[in-house]
């Protein structure tokens, strides 16, 4: 029978508004970044291998930092790094809007802008890195194993939700009044940091009575126990990177292999993604809620879905074919991603679920670099190479998800109210 997730007092809708705030503006800012400083770098007077390598290295500067915030949520408290990420970068955004209305206006050199742009990028990834570890963590802190599988895809249909934003702002936007767009979102970053710091609370275990973490044979047998994590990391890894590789590919394969030309082929990919990633929260955010799966039983059937998806762009033989393969590819992401994120969570001690998370987040940042240069050399490859090797890596995720996603608990387990902390 489907179990949704139970109604929440007032104090805790409140949190989860607020969580939900977080996640969708720290979404938006980086996609608002990735979408519109391309075309912006070159109004700046920036080459193009100057601004790849302003977001190149500033992604590296995210995956860097998510494990040591993983860590942090287990020593400061979830809270504190929450509002971290969310303040920071919001300052961020608006120094970027600063000085790109600067350097637009000739105030200052194009040299001058790289180097500011450059820090001020970094800052923001690095930042931003410590959003989702202390997400998850609160997450696993507030919902009971029988729910921790919705409770994740929440948290997977708040940051898709985000990513819409940003896109929906650089294209309404962004265009004509960039440092407007970089300043709206840095006032509604403000205002969810506010939000989370009047609304959530504090969910992290006191130290003992000693006043100290547990070490020895305790810290030992948390440390074991992340180690027993890897296939939930590599799956991480698999399936973030084939969305990147399909994201890469997706307007060349229109152009090279259904004769659309350029600026159709752009828009039309536009498109199908935003079809593929409106399934993929439909299901994240609405659909499991009613579905009592074991977070086993979510990874599987996502995998094999999504399998199953490239088999049918595989044989595509046109761009509605194309959506319709895409489309239920973001399905089975759906099921997958929420499946891979509660097993992890059940899996880790709770005094490790941030630990588990960054370093989790640490695969995505991972899967997010391999995948684009991925696509790239397939598709210049063959036009089979893409599916074919997409198929495959979804298979290896649903063997890896048999290897190690647990059994939960068959008692309908809920998490105690958390009372906020000073």
């Amino acid at each position: 029978m489907a179990r949704a997730l139970p109604s929440l007092p007032a104090p805790a809708r409140s949190a989860r508004i607020a969580l939900f705030a977080a996640l969708v503006l720290k979404a938006a800012g980086l996609s608002l970044f990735v979408v519109l400083m391309p075309p912006l770098g070159r109004q700046m007077g920036f080459t193009d291998i100057e601004t790849g390598m302003i977001m190149s290295l500033s992604a590296l500067a995210g995956i860097v930092a998510a494990p040591v915030w993983g860590f942090l949520t287990e020593r400061a408290g979830r809270k504190p790094v929450l509002l971290a990420g969310m303040l920071v970068p919001a300052a961020c955004l608006g120094l970027t809007a600063g000085l790109v209305e600067m350097r637009l206006s000739l105030a200052i050199p194009a040299g001058l802008a790289l180097a500011a742009v450059f820090a001020v990028r970094v800052l923001q990834a690095a930042f931003s890195g410590s959003v989702l570890p202390a997400a998850q963590a609160h997450m696993a802190d507030t919902t009971g194993r029988q729910q921790r599988v919705q409770g994740m895809g929440f948290l997977g249909s708040s940051f898709g939700l985000g990513a819409i934003l940003g896109g929906m702002v650089a294209w309404r936007i962004g265009g004509s009044a960039p440092t407007v767009s970089f300043a709206v979102l840095a006032a509604l970053a403000f205002a969810a940091g506010l939000a989370v710091w009047l609304c959530l609370p504090e969910t992290r275990e006191r130290p003992t009575a000693s006043g100290r973490e547990p070490t020895g044979a305790g810290a030992d047998t948390r440390s074991a126990t992340l180690a027993r994590l890897w296939p939930h990391f590599v799956i991480t890894l698999l399936a973030v990177a084939i969305y990147g590789t399909l994201q890469q590919v997706m307007a060349l394969r229109l152009q090279d292999y259904y004769g659309l030309g350029g600026e159709a082929s752009v828009s039309r990919a536009g498109f199908i993604l935003a079809a593929a990633a409106i399934c993929m929260i439909t299901v994240q955010g609405i659909v499991i809620r009613h579905l009592a799966w074991s977070p086993r039983v979510f990874l599987l059937r996502g995998a094999v879905l999504a399998a199953l998806a490239m088999a049918g762009f595989w044989a595509a033989t046109g761009p509605i074919s194309l959506l319709a393969a895409m489309m239920v590819f973001g399905a089975g992401l759906g099921l997958l991603f929420p499946g891979n994120l509660g097993a992890i969570s059940l899996s880790a001690p709770a005094r490790a679920q941030g630990k588990a998370a960054g370093i989790n987040a640490t695969f995505q940042g991972l899967g997010m670099a391999c995948g684009p240069l991925l696509g790239a050399v397939l598709n210049a490859h063959s036009f089979a190479a893409v599916p074919a090797l997409c198929i495959a890596l979804l298979l290896v995720a649903a063997m890896l998800a048999r290897l190690g996603a647990p059994h939960p608990d068959t008692a309908d387990t809920f998490a105690t109210p958390v009372e906020p902390r000073p």
